[in-house]
Parts: structure tokens; C-alpha cells; sequence
């Protein structure tokens, strides 16, 4: 049944990819205003194909709030689809990511703003890039763990890329998002299938996301904390501390709950 399964979504993802390039390519062409639309539609065409649950708290969801950065911790390639699907913004991703053939393509396309993060002589420059793209009323999501977990815990947040939101005139918010793999077909997920279904170790991102999809029905709560204005924090250190321990928080509380 899982191959079957796997068979029937990569046929379906590999024609809404086609038919997408062109679609967004087109819109990028347009204008700013256009190009952001479509990918919120391609990660819900995605999510609905793929089966999978986001539980969230919409009340928490602020969409009128323009000039965001949503920090968030890294588990799989689907965090991508979870978040896009919910939120109108960029994800921050490392250049690296702008290489891998088709997912890389497809980054592009959807407007990702790409870091040579290793390149710590850039790191200012990228930080007052996207400063003023968030001053100018862009949101952004950022995984600031460099790399992805077991999704069990979190790994340290690396603070360099945060100094973004710290601008002269505070006007810069910020949301920690706790991302949560729970379930797998309604069933509540222990240590070994959460870590199961992530994307860690040498396992590739083609390997990764075959395991995944043919895992069955996953469901992923995605706890939206409070936005906060930057002024509420002394530097960026005091940042990544308060939102690591807030999304790890978060994390325990729904696997206990589980």
C-alpha cells in the first residue's frame, strides 16, 4: 500500500510542478504584488496531494501584521509546505538549497531569499537586506537552527541572522512558531517514528521525502506564540534564547499531550 500510495502522490506532484513553473514564472514577471500569491496556492495544492494535517490556532495567525519574521525550528522539507501554506512570506534558505536540482528551482521561483551563511564577511550585508525589506513590509520565516532536528527536541538557534530584526526604530515584529510532528494515520507518534519521518543524518532530500510519503497521514501542529514587537529584547542573543526555549516549549507540550 505505501508504494502504491508513494506512486500516486509523485505523480500528482510532478504534474502540479509543471504546470506551476510557468504559472509562476509568468507571475514573477508581472510584478511583486502578483508573485507572492502563488506559492501560497502551490503549498496548499501540495498539502491537500500529500495528505497532510496542520492543526494551528487561527486566532493566533495574524494576517494583518506586515513586517514579520517568523522564527521557527526545522524538522523536514515539509515544514515548508506547513508554513507556506498558512503564512505570506519568503523563507530565508541557505544557498546550497538554490542548488538541488528542482526543489532548487522551485525555491527560486517562490522567491526565496538565499544566504551564504558560511560567508560570515556577507552576514551584515544580508542582514540589512532583509531589514529593509521587513521595514518596507515583507515577512520572512527563518530556521534559525541551520539545519533540521529529529523533531523530538531543537537544536541551538544560531543567532547571527537574527540581528535583521533589530532595526533604529523597533517597528519590526517577531513570531516564534513551534512546528510538532504528532500523528501518523490518527496515531499518536513516539521518539523513534517522529524521528522516522525527519529529514537528518546523510539521508538525502529525495530519500527523505519518499520516507515520508509513504509513511500515510501525517499530522503536524503548528503553535503560533505571541508576535512581539524587537523592542521587548536587548540584542539577538536575548532573541534566540527566549524563542528557543519558547518553541521547544511548545514542542514538549504537544508531544506530552500526545
Amino acid at each position: 500500500m505505501s508504494i502504491l500510495r508513494l506512486t500516486f502522490i509523485l505523480v500528482f506532484l510532478i504534474s502540479i510542478i509543471f504546470v506551476s513553473i510557468p504559472i509562476q514564472f509568468f507571475c514573477n514577471v508581472i510584478g511583486f504584488k502578483v508573485k507572492k500569491l502563488y506559492p501560497l496556492l502551490f503549498y496548499r495544492m501540495i498539502k491537500i496531494i500529500t495528505g497532510i494535517n496542520i492543526n494551528f490556532d487561527s486566532t493566533k495567525l495574524n494576517k494583518k501584521n506586515a513586517g514579520v519574521l517568523y522564527i521557527a525550528n526545522h524538522v523536514s522539507w515539509f515544514d515548508i509546505i506547513c508554513l507556506g501554506t498558512l503564512l505570506n512570506a519568503r523563507f530565508i534558505a541557505k544557498k546550497e538549497v538554490s542548488k538541488m536540482g528542482i526543489f532548487g528551482f522551485l525555491a527560486k521561483l517562490s522567491n526565496t531569499f538565499f544566504i551564504d551563511n558560511e560567508n560570515k564577511n556577507k552576514i551584515i550585508e544580508y542582514n540589512h537586506l532583509i531589514q529593509k525589506k521587513l521595514q518596507e513590509g515583507e515577512n520572512f520565516i527563518i530556521f534559525p537552527e541551520g539545519t533540521t532536528s529529529d523533531g523530538n527536541g531543537i537544536l541551538d538557534f544560531k543567532s547571527s541572522m537574527l540581528e535583521c530584526a533589530f532595526d533604529d526604530n523597533n517597528k519590526i515584529n517577531i513570531q516564534p512558531i513551534s512546528i510538532c510532528y504528532s500523528k501518523l494515520n490518527n496515531i499518536p507518534m513516539g521518539i523513534y517514528l517522529r524521528r522516522n519521518i525527519a529529514w537528518v543524518g546523510d539521508t538525502s532530500m529525495v530519500a527523505a521525502m519518499a520516507n515520508f510519503l509513504r509513511s500515510g497521514r501525517i499530522t503536524v501542529d503548528i503553535i503560533f506564540h505571541e508576535i512581539m514587537s524587537i523592542n521587548n529584547f536587548e540584542n539577538r542573543k536575548d532573541l534566540a534564547v527566549y524563542c528557543e526555549k519558547k518553541i521547544l516549549k511548545g514542542i514538549n507540550q504537544k508531544i506530552k499531550v500526545n
